[in-house]
């Protein structure tokens, strides 16, 4: 399947993941945490979309688009909303740098991946510029967010 744009896609992963000894619940505990999520996810999305191929390593983006060298950054939206700002910009002692995140978001396109409701989840995908004309700060809150994003 192609990917489209704007497009809200649904996923229902139920006992999509076996941990041997682990139940259903322990299991979908560790999808709620986008650190732990994002590791499978960014290995699913290219299940999803075939064209989008996944770049291993600690590069700016986490897909490529094989048939037209657009980039991707894939990002969860968490209980605790979603950060989409460069990972330079985020943790203890950095600060945010909104010019440089504007120019950033301009060459990259966001698949944004709700997890807050796992295993239920639901994919969109964005152009970097329009989801930093929405969200200028990089940040996306669970509640505003999810309405703005996924209704």
């Amino acid at each position: 399947m192609s990917y489209e744009f704007d497009k809200v896609y649904h996923y229902d992963l139920s006992n999509w993941i076996s941990i041997d000894g682990w139940n259903e619940k322990e299991t979908n505990a560790l999808m709620d945490d986008g650190r732990f999520a994002s590791h499978i996810l960014e290995r699913q999305i290219p299940k999803w979309f075939p064209t989008l191929d996944h770049i291993t390593g600690c590069k700016d983006h986490d897909h490529i688009d094989s048939t037209n060298s657009l980039r991707f950054d894939a990002k969860n939206l968490t209980k605790n909303g979603c950060k989409f700002m460069p990972s330079s910009m985020l943790g203890a002692g950095r600060r945010f740098n909104q010019d440089v995140f504007l120019e950033k978001a301009k060459t990259l396109n966001y698949i944004i991946c709700d997890i807050a409701d796992f295993p239920s989840v639901r994919l969109i995908i964005k152009r970097g510029s329009e989801l930093a004309s929405d969200f200028p700060k990089g940040s996306i809150s669970k509640v505003k967010g999810r309405r703005l994003l996924f209704s």
